[in-house]
């Protein structure tokens, strides 16, 4: 050993002069060592880089109201120093997180008063006004002083005398209410009456500088005008005006007691954010146990959560691309270090026949690595952080750096990653020349006559064990189903062995082809000696004879080809997934859901949208939940969708892999059957409608309404008023007879209403003794234009009257029949002369059985009772044991409807088979029609949906723009443009993949095309000798150039065939186990394999060219050799 350190100066300077003999070689060695440390720190580069832009747009998305840190006592006690108590406690625990924070300011308002003028008494019903004092730590920094003065502090009073306490107040706020400059006001305690009033001298007028700073927080009562009957008049003053003087004299006032934390965004980093969310939560739990009926508001500590969370399972697919890539580039050395070793193989076997020991020779080639290594560890960090850097331009992430350069850095992460990635190397250039070094110059000589057929691992095997390795990782992944596991703990990790699993499948692929790859060419050979020509023979001759470095070169193709395909397909299916979910979600284009439009029927909704623009196609959509139940304990939850068929399939989304049957021919299996229900109409000019109504001698309580539906085609109940007020909605007596009940058709919640109406039903709630029996009846229901009414019209009716429903009509009513889930009512309704007022016949009504409580009784109009057609998903079926083709009795919105199950789907846009809810697509007008003749829940049974399909792009933005400046109604909206633009700008998500896939086809063009035209260049100094024997034979040129091209296309050819279908195969199979979005939820829709043809075309297109251009050099290094030169190399 001391003779080798001894030696070191020595080896050194041969280990230099041999890099420099071999410089043009060596570089391409030194290109893939600094890429293999580059690749390895751009890993850790590009992942921090990810995960701060990608902290930061989530930070970024969440609003300051929601983000900041609002910590709130709505009823705090002010006297004996509590609030001083509370605010040193929330200020105490809020330097956990302080770093985070970067202001808490405190504030106090007190309970509710009542203000009159000075001598008032306060009204017992409203409306009445109402004041509350503030006390806003710092505020004078944030408002202007209009007029008049700041308060000053008010003097401690005790409960024996009240206070004059000195205030400001809002300008506006002060015109609205009368106050000037000195106005005196009382303002008296809402909880109590004994008390004399606290007087209130408005000595400033004051507004706010900037009322959008984070300092008011979400509250924004501070300055504005009452409008509503609980807002109050709001007045600024002192902190010890509220503690001293007004608790001094109220011991009992309490406050709303609130600090307010502004959240300092760029004080996160990525690294830190699980330690963040963690300090957060345990500052608010000390707070909430040690501040009773304290609560805390704000988001924080989700969007960390949900932060951590897409950064680890988005990390996953990362991963293992870029293992594959490193992978890649590692036999890249190999190959090349093999080559190089190869080329000195005669310097070693001189240097050994002149006494040159293993560790002298070891030594040198040490060196050379450590020289190698030690130039990429300065030079490949940099590369990697100015390549990232780039990345910033890239459309990707155009959105999130305004197309300037992403903000990278070299940490000590950075370092340790890219050491890895040297060591790595330098065993991959270590390892060949280790082999090579301990061969003798009898074995030099041998294997130079005679190449060897077959490499090291063959012989013994090894190959086989990277088979079974490779089988052993693919079956614990079928096991385990994806890339993540549970750790003892229950927590979710990466497993490292199933993330190289890909990687070791696709070098798994490549030994077995070497091991194939001779007894392929004997096949070829074959057929070329019946087929072929000399040149064939030849090229499969000197394949078979030596295969071991063409080989090499082919699995260096096959891997990169591979990875290659398996970016395209993975990155391609990737992105047409994004579009996928993207639309799945919404359903269509843009789809607005949750409508607060009051009941508002399919025509309203159009009438509401006429003047909208850009709308080409839209669809008006029922969602509403439901039941079915076999038993108590064996209930189905599902949603019903109601659509109009013809409508909603031109603007719905869909995949043909969602059912087995096409979306449209299953969405027209649920057109209703044509029918027609009698029209009892009452016309727009009418304003009061009634009826006569037989009311027995009884306690309990009976209230009748009529149930109509407008011209519009919303539902509304209209009760039917007249009796005194304990009657039939108090349980009063009164004799029994017949009373006339009314009801007004133009006033009413929902309005405006128009006619003309249809009537629909006539139901009676009862309760008390009515609710198990009882008896009523009808007779006449009649409408008028009058607009004003007899005093006694309980006794005399309408004066001038329009009779719509006389009863003498048999088979026109019916009892309620999808009420309860048994069918009818058990109730008798009938014609009989005996319950006439008016003609020869009336209705009576009878009942003896107690109903489900809230059910009410009462009949309907006959109409057609044919079970509703529905296509329902899959799991409901396997949930509630049923069969297309059979009858389920569904509960929705307080009825029960039978539906036949007429089809069946895997998925459906916007439903997430992992809910607990299935779902069924039903007619969205005779479900409606089935819900509302009942006496159901009014507004089921409405659109609360609308799907949208615009004109165009410029249609769609005109539209945004109409529902985000005068929307017709509330709603929440789904854009498939907006939420495929969330995902492209998400570092975590899309654009995190498209810059890797960018950098990935960068590596593999550049890898595979110096490796193929540097092992061609060696392999055509090594084969001169062979080409030149050949010449000097009788072979021309031309056919010698023949030669040299169907070698290089056979093994190009073969290799990427081979490569682009272990990739297109990998892409396949991964997809399986990546199955997951960035929160851990299962993809949805799945993915659907797609191959980007065109990258893979140019890249494949590049590749083309340099093996062209190595095939060229190789062609010009035959072409360059003389007569004389061919004579001399043949003698030799």
């Amino acid at each position: 050993m001391g003779g080798i350190f001894r030696s070191f100066p020595t080896a050194f300077r041969i280990a230099v002069r041999r890099l420099n003999g071999n410089r043009r070689l060596m570089a391409a060695v030194a290109i893939g060592v600094v890429l293999a440390v580059a690749l390895m720190a751009s890993t850790t580069i590009y992942r921090n880089a990810l995960q701060d832009l990608g902290l930061q747009t989530d930070l970024r998305r969440v609003s300051d109201a929601e983000l900041d840190v609002r910590i709130l006592n709505a009823a705090h006690g002010l006297s004996g120093g509590l609030a001083d108590e509370s605010f040193d406690t929330i200020d105490r625990r809020l330097r956990i997180p302080s770093e985070f924070i970067s202001d808490t300011k405190h504030s106090l308002t007190t309970a509710t008063f009542f203000m009159t003028e000075v001598g008032g008494v306060p009204p017992d019903e409203d409306p009445r006004d109402r004041a509350r004092v503030l006390w806003f730590e710092a505020v004078r920094e944030h408002i202007e002083l209009v007029e008049g003065q700041w308060p000053d502090p008010t003097p401690a009073a005790t409960p024996d005398q009240p206070p004059v306490i000195d205030v400001a107040m809002g300008t506006e706020a002060a015109a609205s209410g009368g106050f000037s400059i000195g106005e005196v006001r009382d303002i008296h305690a809402s909880w109590r009456d004994d008390a004399r009033p606290i007087q209130v001298r408005v000595v400033g007028l004051v507004r706010p500088i900037d009322y959008n700073d984070r300092y008011w927080g979400v509250r924004r009562d501070h300055f504005h005008v009452p409008v509503e009957k609980t807002d109050a008049f709001a007045f600024f003053a002192p902190r010890s005006t509220l503690i001293d003087a007004m608790a001094g004299y109220m011991p009992e006032l309490r406050a709303r007691l609130e600090a307010y934390a502004r959240v300092d965004r760029s004080a996160f980093v990525a690294d830190d954010a699980g330690v963040a969310a963690i300090r957060f939560r345990a500052a608010f739990e000390a707070i909430a146990k040690e501040i009773e009926r304290t609560r805390v508001e704000t988001e924080i500590v989700n969007v960390l959560k949900d932060y951590e969370t897409k950064e680890f399972f988005s990390s996953i697919p990362l991963l293992v691309l870029t293992l594959q890539i490193v992978g890649i580039v590692l036999f890249y050395l190999v190959l090349v270090s093999t080559m190089v070793v190869d080329r000195q193989s005669g310097e070693v076997a001189l240097l050994k026949s002149r006494g040159a020991g293993m560790g002298h020779i070891m030594s040198i080639s040490t060196i050379e690595g450590l020289i190698l290594v030690a130039l990429a560890m300065g030079v490949g960090p940099i590369v990697a952080r100015e390549a990232i850097a780039f990345l910033g331009y890239s459309p990707a992430f155009e959105g999130l750096t305004g197309g300037t350069r992403l903000s990278v850095e070299l940490t000590g992460e950075v370092y340790i990653y890219a050491a890895i990635g040297a060591a790595l190397s330098f065993i991959a250039l270590i390892w060949p020349a280790w082999r090579s070094n301990r061969s003798t110059v009898v074995h030099h000589a041998r294997s130079t006559s005679r190449p060897e057929d077959k490499p090291v691992f063959q012989r013994y095997y090894l190959d086989l064990v990277v088979v079974a390795v490779g089988a052993l990782l693919f079956f614990q992944l079928q096991e385990s189903g994806s890339l993540v596991t549970e750790d003892l703990f229950g927590g979710l990790q990466q497993d490292p062995l199933l993330l190289i699993a890909p990687a070791v499948f696709v070098v798994t692929v490549a030994v077995l082809f070497l091991r194939l790859f001779p007894l392929l060419l004997s096949a070829f050979g074959g057929v070329a000696r019946l087929l072929g020509g000399a040149s064939t023979q030849m090229v499969l001759w000197h394949l078979t004879r030596a295969p071991v470095q063409p080989g090499r070169l082919a699995l260096l193709l096959i891997m990169a080809t591979s990875l290659g395909m398996f970016g395209g397909t993975f990155g391609a299916t990737l992105d047409k997934s994004f579009d996928d979910r993207a639309a799945y979600q919404s359903g269509a284009p843009l789809r607005l859901a949750d409508l607060r439009s009051s009941g508002a029927s399919a025509d309203m909704l159009a009438d509401d949208l006429a003047e909208a623009p850009g709308i080409d196609r839209v669809s008006y959509v029922i969602r509403q939940n439901a039941s079915f139940s076999r038993g108590p304990l064996d209930v189905t939850d599902a949603s019903v969708l109601g659509v109009d068929p013809e409508s909603f399939s031109n603007v719905l989304w869909y995949r043909d892999d969602f059912a087995l049957d096409d979306v449209r021919e299953l969405i027209d299996r649920v057109t209703a059957p044509e029918f027609e229900v009698e029209q009892i109409v009452i016309p727009a000019d009418a304003t009061y409608v009634g009826m006569w109504i037989w009311l027995p001698d009884t306690s309990g309580s009976i209230g009748p309404s009529l149930r109509l539906q407008d011209s519009k085609g919303r539902y509304r109940d209209v009760r039917l008023i007249g009796l005194p007020r304990s009657r039939g909605f108090g349980g009063g007596e009164l004799e029994e007879g017949w009373r006339f009940l009314y009801g007004v058709l133009k006033d009413g919640s929902g309005g405006p209403h128009i006619g003309p109406w249809t009537l629909q039903n006539i139901s009676i709630r009862s309760g008390g003794n009515a609710n198990f029996s009882g008896s009523v009846g009808y007779d006449s229901i009649q409408y008028t234009t009058d607009t004003e009414l007899p005093e006694d019209i309980i006794n005399v009716g309408f004066r001038d009257s329009v009779i719509i429903e006389s009863f003498e009509q048999q088979g026109r009513w019916t009892v309620f029949t999808d009420t309860t889930r048994a069918g009818a009512l058990p109730d008798d309704a009938r014609l009989s002369t005996a319950q006439a007022r008016d003609g020869e016949y009336g209705m009576s009504y009878r009942w003896n059985r107690e109903v489900r409580s809230g059910v009410p009784r009462g009949v309907r109009l006959i109409g057609p009772d044919a079970a509703l057609p529905v296509i329902v998903s899959r799991d409901f079926l396997v949930e509630a044991a049923l069969d297309e083709g059979q009858l389920a009795l569904v509960g929705m919105a307080g009825v029960y409807i039978p539906m036949q199950i007429v089809g069946a789907f895997d998925l459906f846009p916007t439903w997430d088979p992992e809910d607990a809810r299935s779902l069924i697509i039903a007619n969205r007008d005779y479900l409606s029609y089935r819900i509302n003749r009942n006496p159901a829940t009014l507004g089921a049974g409405t659109p609360n949906e609308v799907w949208i399909q615009p004109t165009d792009e410029e249609g769609l933005r005109q539209l945004r723009t109409f529902l985000e400046v005068t929307p017709p109604w509330k709603h929440d909206i789904y854009d498939v443009d907006a939420i495929r633009n969330l995902q492209d700008e998400d570092p975590l998500v899309a654009a995190g993949w498209e810059g890797l896939l960018f950098l990935t086809f960068i590596a593999i063009v550049l890898l595979a095309a110096l490796g193929f035209l540097v092992a061609s260049v060696l392999v055509a100094q090594q084969q001169q000798g062979e080409f030149a024997v050949l010449r000097t034979m009788g072979f021309s040129l031309p056919q010698v150039l023949l030669v040299v091209g169907i070698e290089k296309l056979l093994i190009i050819g073969v290799s990427m065939a081979l490569g682009t279908a272990v990739g297109l195969q990998l892409g396949t199979m991964m997809l399986e186990f990546v199955g997951f979005i960035e929160t851990g939820e299962t993809v949805l829709p799945p993915f659907v394999t797609v191959t980007d043809w065109a990258t893979i075309g140019g890249a494949y297109g590049v590749l083309g060219l340099v093996f062209l251009g190595a095939i060229a050099v190789i062609v010009a290094l035959y072409m360059r050799m003389t007569i004389g030169q061919i004579l001399r190399i043949g003698a030799e």
